[in-house]
């Protein structure tokens, strides 16, 4: 009994000691261009400077450098090491960086073929979408006025436009309820 229940605990063990280490992060990559761009992709979500410079520094140091002109991109760097880290300092250190790879970005899908694997399928990196909130503008307020009124016009119809049989059988149904209490 003992044997069998351990053999069972075996089996059930397993696929869990068998399978290998999944790695979320990957490998850093060796490509200067990716590098690059993965520093206009953390500028894009308002990553912390010093994410940014450190991708930018990884970017100076990789051995495959193709694609990317390291003036522009020092010159980014040194832009993100002076005080004062704000949107407009982003704004120019992307523009930088996306400069020095000529406007084309590494995953950018081929011409004629489609996107597959992890290739995105685009090669614009929007920054991050933030709606404005409550009512920002007249327009804003025009809406919330028209939707208060086609509700309050709606509820008042209903009212209006009630079939009379069905008044009479609300009524007949409270005075019921009213004779049995």
């Amino acid at each position: 009994m003992i044997a069998s229940g351990a053999v069972a605990a075996a089996a059930l063990l397993i696929p869990v000691a068998a399978s290998g280490t999944a790695w979320a992060h990957g490998e850093e990559s060796d490509e200067s261009a990716v590098l690059v761009e993965q520093a206009v992709a953390l500028i894009a979500n308002n990553a912390y400077e010093d994410q940014v410079s450190e991708r930018i520094d990884n970017a100076l140091m990789a051995p495959h450098k193709e694609g990317v002109d390291l003036a522009e991109v020092r010159q980014a760097q040194d832009v993100i090491e002076q005080p004062g880290y704000s949107a407009g300092v982003s704004r120019q250190v992307k523009g930088l960086l996306l400069d020095s790879l000529g406007g084309k970005l590494p995953s950018a899908p081929k011409a004629g073929r489609p996107a597959t694997g992890d290739e995105t399928g685009t090669s614009v990196v929007l920054d991050e979408f933030r709606p404005a909130r409550g009512i920002s503008d007249g327009g804003d307020a025009v809406l919330l006025g028209l939707g208060v009124a086609a509700i309050a016009g709606g509820l008042w119809l209903s009212r209006r436009l009630r079939p009379p049989h069905t008044l009479r059988e609300l009524e007949h149904r409270d005075r019921r309820h009213r004779e049995a209490s």
